[in-house]
């Protein structure tokens, strides 16, 4: 299987989040340890494993919410909150779909229980 290689506006998107991170004071910096690394990994680049673009395609669905909370779009207070930061440094909203055609091609069985999943999800709330 090759090593997949983020798109450009995914590194764009990736890169953003790490230049507001270095230019916002500690109390304002989003990202975890693990949304640190992934910034890192897609800002320069890949290569990126299977497994990584599986994490890609779960990070998106479980933020989802992140969208609507205040400081998410430009001009709003806080601009760019925690969750905008995170967004950008898994790719922004190109790596969604970049996710899912990887493992469309290479592991379809994936998609299925990782929907399975969000749909029980779904249902229990």
């Amino acid at each position: 299987m090759p090593p997949f290689k983020p798109t450009k506006a995914m590194s764009q998107a990736a890169q953003q989040a790490l230049d507001w991170r270095a230019e916002l004071p500690p109390s304002r910096r989003g990202m975890t340890a693990r949304g640190l690394g992934m910034a890192r990994l897609i800002a320069r680049g890949g290569p990126m494993r299977l497994a990584d673009v599986r994490a890609v395609y779960e990070y998106f669905p479980r933020h989802e919410v992140d969208r609507e909370a205040v400081g998410y779009r430009r001009g709003e207070l806080g601009y760019p909150s925690k969750g905008r930061q995170a967004w950008q440094a898994w790719g922004g909203d190109t790596a969604r779909a970049w996710a899912r055609g990887i493992l469309e091609r290479y592991d379809e069985a994936y998609i299925a229980r990782s929907d399975a999943r969000a749909r029980r999800k779904d249902r229990a709330q």
